[in-house]
């Protein structure tokens, strides 16, 4: 399955301190003008990302200007998932670790997942979201 759906991905700056691990961790804007940071359970997503952030020479995750590439919301994307029980159909919302739950309470909407109903035993797999009903505000 692909994993991004007719978007070009964007390239992006990350706040201080902050890494991307991999595909399918949700971005939203920081505190800091112009720089990203990895989603939390009340931020607005922004955009999935499309690999890990920037390594210096000895290959170690930067965390001063470090730049991350990624997809911008809207269409399916494969997200990290928190480990839970996915139905077809169900909302999930944007959680801790710029992962995504099927749990509401103050969480931003990301989307629906439009898979065929899987388990997630381990947090961080992906799953198969349409993006396009994601919260604005």
């Amino acid at each position: 399955m692909v994993a991004f759906t007719g978007n070009d991905p964007r390239n992006a700056t990350l706040k201080d301190a902050e890494t991307v691990s991999g595909v399918g961790v949700l971005l939203a804007k920081s505190s800091v003008t112009n720089k990203l940071q990895v989603g939390a359970a009340t931020d607005v997503p922004l955009g999935i990302s499309a690999g890990e952030s920037s390594r210096d020479a000895d290959l170690v995750l930067e965390t001063t200007g470090a730049t991350v590439s990624f997809f911008p919301m809207g269409g399916v994307h494969m997200v990290a998932a928190l480990a839970e029980t996915y139905t077809a159909g169900q909302l999930v919302y944007l959680k801790g670790a710029g992962r995504v739950g099927g749990t509401a309470g103050s969480d931003k909407l990301v989307g629906v997942y439009v898979g065929e109903g899987e388990v997630v035993g381990t947090a961080g797999l992906l799953i198969p979201v349409n993006t396009s009903q994601c919260a604005t505000a």
